[in-house]
């Protein structure tokens, strides 16, 4: 690949991480060798179209910085990592040299196989294999190869790893097609921000969360499981209120220590409720499932994420047995524990 000009290619790519939820996307990806750049070598153009999100946008690097547009509205931004970069074909392949010349790492070529009727070859590469507290930890990509073309068809990279104390599986599968080289009139122009797109508007700042002492707006959700439950159902007892996504690195974070607190409190007039906005009823299911979470988790809860001025996540409330706010805060510390306890301790000794 890198003895060609310019090249561009398609693909198509299934991820699944944190949440049983199959992430799709589509991409276009068209890459112009640059020699005088240091950070890439390339100036490029990756378009990526979350079919199961609602994302859609184009990542684009001239030289001069990485800009997003926005094919939603039709603006754009400037972007500080290169996220897109990483995760294409050719910013992988040069990730996975770079690794090896560092600290080399076992590559295996298993048995050619053959795939849509298209004999392959077979090339694993294990990144990384550790046993942590008897726990198997590993990261390997799989590469099978056109053996006609030299070229991958298909990656797919599997991995077991350790966050927070949790342990998580990821699967990313992803299917290269449509390959070209040397395109006539590939030049820099077709990295340019296009014709009628605007800079995105600078955000207002968000609204301030919800002051002490006002009375905390109901809501009625339903829970993963099908239950219905509303706030004002829930007066004569303490609320802890999370607004979390599945995969916010804060909110994966709080799973334990709101764990222990349930455990701590559960003979108590205490209630944690877990309010998600964008995640299905499946994903919480699993996700639940997956980490023992033993809280309550309720889906569907976009307008309570706004009539909380929520803009960030995780965000905590607490709310005392007359169904007002006495406390609220914003984001994830290593202190948490100790603060949830000492907030949720005064407020189930007032009488």
């Amino acid at each position: 690949m890198e003895s060609h000009n310019n090249f561009s290619y398609q693909s198509v790519e299934k991820l699944r991480d944190m949440s049983a939820d199959t992430t799709v996307i589509i991409n276009k990806e068209l890459f112009l060798k640059a020699p005088p750049d240091k950070v890439f070598g390339y100036h490029y153009s990756i378009e990526s179209n979350y079919k199961t999100e609602t994302f859609h946008n184009i990542n684009l690097y001239n030289g001069e910085g990485i800009t997003i547009l926005s094919l939603s509205d039709s603006t754009f931004f400037q972007e500080k990592e290169a996220l897109a970069y990483d995760k294409s074909l050719i910013g992988g392949l040069k990730s996975i040299k770079d690794r090896y010349n560092h600290k080399p790492f076992k590559i295996t070529k298993l048995k050619d196989t053959v795939i849509d009727r298209v004999a392959k070859s077979h090339l694993v590469a294990n990144l990384y294999d550790t046993l942590d507290n008897n726990v198997h930890l590993y990261l390997k990509k799989e590469y099978y190869i056109d053996k006609q073309t030299g070229l991958p068809s298909l990656v797919i990279i599997k991995g077991r790893y350790k966050y927070e104390g949790l342990v998580n599986e990821y699967y990313d599968e992803t299917k290269y097609f449509d390959y070209k080289f040397d395109i006539s009139d590939i030049n820099d122009s077709n990295f340019a921000i296009p014709k009628g797109f605007k800079p995105r508007k600078t955000q207002t700042a968000p609204l301030a969360l919800l002051n002490r002492d006002t009375t905390a707006p109901n809501w009625m959700l339903y829970d993963a499981k099908g239950n219905k439950v509303s706030l004002s159902q829930l007066k004569g007892k303490v609320v802890m209120l999370d607004f979390y996504y599945i995969g916010c690195s804060g909110c994966m974070a709080s799973i334990i220590p709101l764990n222990t607190i349930y455990e701590k409190y559960k003979n108590k007039d205490l209630i944690i409720a877990s309010l998600t906005e964008r995640d299905s009823k499946k994903a919480v299911l699993d996700f639940e499932t997956r980490y023992k979470i033993k809280y309550t988790g309720y889906i569907n809860a976009a307008e309570c994420v706004k009539s909380y001025h929520v803009t960030t996540f995780p965000t905590f409330y607490f709310i005392d047995k007359d169904g007002k706010v006495v406390n609220a805060f914003v984001g994830y510390s290593k202190d948490f524990e100790a603060k949830v306890t000492s907030i949720i301790d005064t407020l189930l000794s007032k009488k």
